[in-house]
């Protein structure tokens, strides 16, 4: 029955997805590029692969009114749908994404930033696109750990893209995201081995936080005081469900 409720699932996103990725590009065409088709198609895509994989976001905070950078701690592919679903803005994302089917299609569409981690000069030209995105007056979604991570708090931040949030006077809205069930975390498994495990259950749910915009005096400052502020909602989200583990 799992094995079931998983494909119907995948075919339904994927279905979706297309059409989607095909009148958007359409729409993107005719607009000449319109980043307000980009940001409606993108929060529409998220929107609806979250109501077909019975995702029950328990969403808290606020979206971002203004352009921002914001930083959400990783742990799972369903983390892009919940941002997308509030703040459909440029994402920075791994380059292997854009060989995967329709996203690698999607990638103007959604203005996407791909990134080779392991390339330097991938990382410079990364940074370069952020600071333009944000010049030309657009938003940009990250997540600084610079993968996806198994901690229940955060891990090391990357530091260029505090250094530009610096540079360009952007504030950087944090995020922290907390599933219920630990086992929806991506790690070495393919794809499609993590979809059908995790997407063969009923419902899958997740804490979702949007704080308030931070500045600071410089980098460094910023970026322990988003970490920290992240660490903290993170800790709070574990201590309500331990709190109610008990209760029950």
């Amino acid at each position: 029955m799992k094995q079931i409720l998983a494909t119907i699932r995948l075919i339904l996103v994927f279905t979706g997805s297309l059409v989607l990725v095909i009148f958007g590009l359409i729409l993107l065409l005719l607009s000449g590029g319109s980043a307000a088709v980009s940001r409606f198609i993108s929060k529409t895509w998220a929107r609806f692969c979250l109501f077909v994989l019975n995702v029950k976001v328990h969403f808290s905070g606020q979206a971002p009114e203004r352009r921002v950078i914001l930083m959400a701690n990783h742990r799972s592919y369903i983390d892009i749908f919940l941002v997308f679903s509030r703040y459909p803005a440029s994402i920075v994302a791994k380059k292997e994404l854009g060989r995967w089917p329709i996203v690698g299609w999607s990638v103007r569409l959604a203005r996407m930033i791909l990134v080779d981690r392991s390339s330097k000069s991938s990382l410079i030209a990364t940074m370069r696109a952020i600071k333009a995105e944000i010049d030309l007056g657009g938003g940009v979604i990250l997540f600084p750990e610079g993968g996806i991570k198994a901690e229940s708090l955060t891990a090391t931040f990357k530091h260029g893209s505090f250094k530009i949030a610096q540079t360009t006077g952007t504030p950087i809205a944090p995020a922290a995201i907390n599933y219920h069930d630990s086992k929806v975390f991506w790690g070495d498994e393919s794809f499609l081995t993590n979809f059908y495990r995790q997407m063969g259950k009923w419902r899958t749910d997740v804490d979702f936080w949007i704080g308030k915009p931070i500045t600071a005096e410089s980098d460094e400052v910023l970026m322990e005081t988003v970490k920290q502020t992240i660490d903290g909602k993170l800790a709070e989200f574990e201590g309500i469900e331990n709190q109610n583990n008990r209760q029950q």
